[in-house]
């Protein structure tokens, strides 16, 4: 084929290099190889690719359906395609303090409080700081396998109970209208579950949406997640992207767990667009 997969050092993430979106996009085959590296590798980069909303969208439609967004709001949108989110360091919870919000900034998978959360994460680098900013990734299929057996019977039938914003979670969502509030979806999922794609089980919780699991009570769910936390943020889970512009990135939310770092210059613009796939 005309592209390359290319893995990088490590358990996790490869570079797709020399794919074109034109040419590329309409073959069959190229779609089933790129899924395949997606499900295997959980973390694609498409380096400095040319592409303009329309072909962003076109690329994302190769891993699955496009999805809703949750949580609309005007400041998000990107004026004709209200399937990309805008993100951004200048979005302030206006309906609270009207403080930036640190978004993205702990460990965490997205959306996980709705019944059926989107697979696929993909974000498209717009603007960047001059350094910092960048996003980490963990494989939470590889720090399922490396547990020991005595914590894979502790974890196996455990289910989480996952809300839009829990009460323990390390930093704040933004501020919900009482309409959104009453709207806003949870619900439990497997602690451990078989891929999708593949059937290989992975670590599923989330640290921002997990109130407790089911037969733990608060205090002992955290101590739980904390464990897993700690053990899933070993360097040899994790891969960290250092942004470029026109950088795109599609990530396996169902065996990820990813995190930006909010270590740059607040006073640099750090823009991108976000969509997701089913």
């Amino acid at each position: 084929m005309s592209f390359e997969i290319r893995p990088l050092p490590g358990v996790i993430g490869a570079e797709v290099l020399g794919f074109d979106i034109g040419r590329d996009g309409a073959d069959e085959a190229a779609r089933l190889r790129l899924r395949e590296a997606w499900t295997d590798r959980v973390v694609l980069v498409f380096r400095e690719m040319a592409t303009d909303e329309a072909g962003f969208m076109r690329l994302a439609g190769l891993f699955g359906e496009n999805v809703p967004q949750p949580v609309q709001r005007p400041e998000y949108r990107v004026e004709g395609f209200p399937l990309i989110r805008l993100l951004s360091n200048r979005h302030r919870d206006t309906l609270g303090d009207n403080k930036p919000l640190n978004v993205g900034g702990t460990w965490h998978t997205d959306h996980s409080h709705l019944p059926d959360p989107p697979r696929g994460t993909v974000l498209r680098a717009i603007r960047l700081p001059e350094a910092g900013g960048d996003t980490s990734f963990t494989n939470q299929r590889a720090a399922y396998e490396a547990l020991d057996e005595a914590v894979r019977r502790e974890v196996d039938p455990l289910v989480g109970h996952h809300v839009y914003n829990s009460r323990y979670a390390p930093r704040r969502m933004a501020t919900m209208t009482p309409d959104e509030e009453r709207e806003a979806p949870s619900a439990r999922h497997p602690l451990v579950r078989p891929h999708p794609a593949s059937g290989r089980k992975a670590l599923y919780f989330n640290p921002i949406r997990i109130e407790r699991f089911d037969g733990m009570d608060a205090a002992a769910s955290q101590a739980l997640m904390d464990r897993l936390v700690a053990h899933c943020e070993q360097d040899r889970f994790v891969y960290r992207h250092r942004w470029r512009p026109g950088d795109v990135l599609i990530w396996d939310n169902a065996q990820a767990l990813h995190m930006v770092r909010h270590d740059y210059d607040p006073a640099q613009e750090r823009i991108m667009h976000r969509t997701l796939v089913g």
